[in-house]
C-alpha cells in the first residue's frame, strides 16, 4: 500500500483546530533542522568573498564537452526539486528525512572544508555571445551571480545524489518505482548540466561522486541512534505525546 504525499494533519484538516495545531507542533518539531541551510548558506557566502583560488581545475576532457545552454533547465531545476523532496520527508518519515538532510548537510560541510583547505576555481566559461533565452539567462543570472570558484567537489552534484538517494530509500516512494526512475533522469540531467553549461569541471563532478559514496556509507549504514542520550529521547517522545493525547481529548 503506497503511503499518501499530504500528511494526515492537512487531509483531514487539523491545522483548524487549536488543539490540532499544538499536536502538528509536537509532531513535526524536526522541521527546525531546516535551519541547517541558513548556516550552511552563510558560511558558503563567506567563502565566496574571501576564498581566493589557488588551484584552477580542468582536465583535457572538458575542451571536449560542448557548451550547451539549453542545459540550464535542469541545472535550475535542482533548487525547488531539493525543496520538494525535503519537505514531503519532513511530513512523512521522520528517519528518513532526518537520514537525507544530514547527507546533504555533511556533503556541504565536506566540500567547504575542501574549499578552504584547497582553495579552487575553474577557467571553462565561455564569452556568450548568443542572445536566446538559455544563453541569456546563464550569462546574466548564473554567471553574474555565482563566481567560478569553490568548485571541486561540486555542491550541485553531492545536494542531487543526496536527495536521489533519500527518495529511493525512503517509506514514501518505496512503492513508487516510477517516482524513482523519474528522479533517476533528473538526477543524470542535473549532474550533466553542471559541465554542459561550464560551472564546473567533470573533475568537479567526479569528485563529488566519489565523496558522496563515503558519505553516505556513513550517514544510511552506520547506526547513529547511540548517539542521542536516552534520557533525552525518552522526553521527546513525552512531550510529543502530550500533545497526541491533548488532541485526543479535545475531539
Amino acid at each position: 500500500m503506497k503511503q499518501p504525499f499530504l500528511p494526515d494533519f492537512i487531509r483531514n484538516k487539523e491545522f483548524l483546530k487549536p488543539e490540532g495545531r499544538s499536536a502538528i507542533v509536537r509532531q513535526y518539531w524536526h522541521v527546525v533542522i531546516f535551519l541547517g541551510y541558513l548556516v550552511l548558506f552563510i558560511e558558503f557566502l563567506l567563502l565566496e568573498k574571501h576564498i581566493v583560488p589557488h588551484y584552477w581545475i580542468s582536465c583535457s576532457i572538458d575542451y571536449y564537452i560542448p557548451f550547451i545552454p539549453i542545459f540550464v533547465v535542469p541545472y535550475v531545476l535542482w533548487f525547488p526539486l531539493i525543496a520538494v523532496v525535503l519537505v514531503l520527508l519532513c511530513f512523512s518519515d521522520r528517519g528518513d528525512f532526518v537520514r537525507t538532510i544530514m547527507l546533504v548537510y555533511a556533503g556541504m560541510a565536506t566540500a567547504m572544508f575542501i574549499y578552504m583547505l584547497y582553495p579552487n576555481g575553474q577557467l571553462l566559461r565561455p564569452v556568450i555571445k548568443s542572445q536566446d533565452v538559455f544563453s541569456n539567462f546563464i550569462r546574466n543570472r548564473i554567471y553574474a551571480n555565482d563566481t567560478n570558484t569553490n568548485c571541486m567537489p561540486s555542491i550541485h552534484v553531492l545536494n542531487q545524489l543526496a536527495i536521489h538517494i533519500g527518495l529511493c530509500k525512503s517509506k514514501l516512494f518505496k512503492n513508487r518505482p516510477g517516482w524513482k526512475f523519474t528522479s533517476l533522469i533528473l538526477t543524470i540531467l542535473i549532474c550533466a548540466s553542471t559541465v554542459f553549461i561550464k560551472q564546473h569541471s567533470i573533475i568537479d563532478v567526479a569528485a563529488a561522486l566519489a565523496l558522496e559514496v563515503i558519505l553516505y556509507l556513513l550517514v544510511f549504514k552506520v547506526d547513529w541512534s547511540g548517539a542521542v542520550p536516552t534520557k533525552l529521547k525518552s522526553r521527546v517522545r513525552e512531550w510529543e505525546l502530550q500533545g497526541i493525547q491533548k488532541k485526543g481529548v479535545a475531539e
